[in-house]
């Protein structure tokens, strides 16, 4: 009986404990409005370990799965995924920051003329890329729970791929060989956040500083 007790009591302080340190960390999710925009549906998970550093952590993942067709020409499929970490100069969920991200990318791209995909205008690449990137963002604050961030940065990276062409007839894809190249990418954001833990009220600093309010002064 009494190990049994025992057994209850250390599950309820490893429960308190558990719920005291969840609710001390700082979560958010995020969308991408330029990537939504290029068709490349995202989402980035944010964290940091309490509300008072200036550190924080995220992972962002994106897929654009569409032309589906095996023998579609123009193509711009691929699957992202970076994590990140941000230097935060005032706090966490507003003001400037700094951060830098890794960068993976599995591609199946072409016939198109976007500078992402530069060099597959006139055939299809299929590979994956890997690039180390730094960027500089600014956040404004729009509700308890919701801001907005812009960011621009680069990344500087190293694709490797197969290339392909498309038949005369458009039956089947004719091997080109395979290339690898290095490339330099810019990196644009422009984030809508929801964060989980709300904003809290901005503190009143008047008695701080010996201020009189108004209303103090009436009751004198």
């Amino acid at each position: 009986m009494k190990k049994k007790l025992n057994y209850r009591k250390a599950l309820v302080v490893l429960l308190l404990f558990i719920t005291q340190s969840v609710s001390a960390q700082h979560v958010t999710l995020s969308n991408n409005l330029l990537y939504d925009a290029m068709l490349t549906p995202n989402l980035n998970i944010g964290y940091a370990p309490d509300s008072t550093t200036h550190w924080s952590y995220g992972f962002t993942a994106g897929f654009a799965c569409w032309p589906s067709g095996n023998f579609t020409k123009r193509k711009l499929r691929h699957l992202l995924l970076s994590p990140e970490v941000r230097y935060w100069t005032d706090s966490l969920k507003v003001g400037h920051f700094f951060g830098a991200n890794f960068i993976y990318s599995h591609f199946n791209a072409g016939y198109t003329n976007l500078l992402l995909y530069k060099g597959v205008k006139d055939e299809r690449r299929q590979g994956d890329l890997i690039a180390l990137g730094v960027f500089y963002g600014y956040s404004w604050q729009l509700g308890h729970r919701w801001t907005m961030e812009a960011q621009v940065g680069a990344a500087v990276g190293y694709a490797w791929y197969d290339r392909f062409d498309l038949d005369e007839h458009g039956d089947y894809w004719l091997s080109l060989g395979s290339g690898k190249s290095a490339f330099v990418l810019p990196q644009l954001g422009l984030n809508f956040v929801y964060h989980f833990s709300a904003f809290s009220k901005k503190p009143d600093t008047s008695k701080s500083y010996g201020i009189l309010k108004s209303s103090d002064i009436e009751r004198k």
